[in-house]
């Protein structure tokens, strides 16, 4: 993507796991990121399933539930209402923990 080109963050489509797992790696030390990463499958499997392109935030419960789904991104992002589902679902685990 030329977005991605010009951002210094475009890298080739990966050829097996190790390269994914390099790439993603190599991204998150230059970006300094500090949250836990996933890396979908070869095959695209988690992104099929949850359209996430072009972008798409989810949280996603204790269980494995989607407990929010945010709209197409970057214009779909809900950053205020992510939070308020991710509020809630904290309030919800934390009762159900007493």
């Amino acid at each position: 993507m030329e977005s991605n080109d010009r951002a210094g963050v475009a890298v080739p489509k990966a050829r097996s796991l190790s390269e994914r797992f390099d790439a993603a790696a190599s991204f998150c030390s230059s970006r300094d990121v500090s949250i836990p990463v996933l890396i979908d499958t070869l095959d695209d499997e988690v992104s099929e399933t949850y359209s996430g392109f072009p972008d798409r935030l989810y949280i996603v419960d204790r269980e494995g539930r989607v407990a929010y789904k945010g709209g197409r991104g970057p214009m779909g992002f809900d950053p205020e209402g992510m939070e308020r589902s991710l509020v809630l679902l904290l309030i919800e685990e934390g009762l159900r923990s007493f």
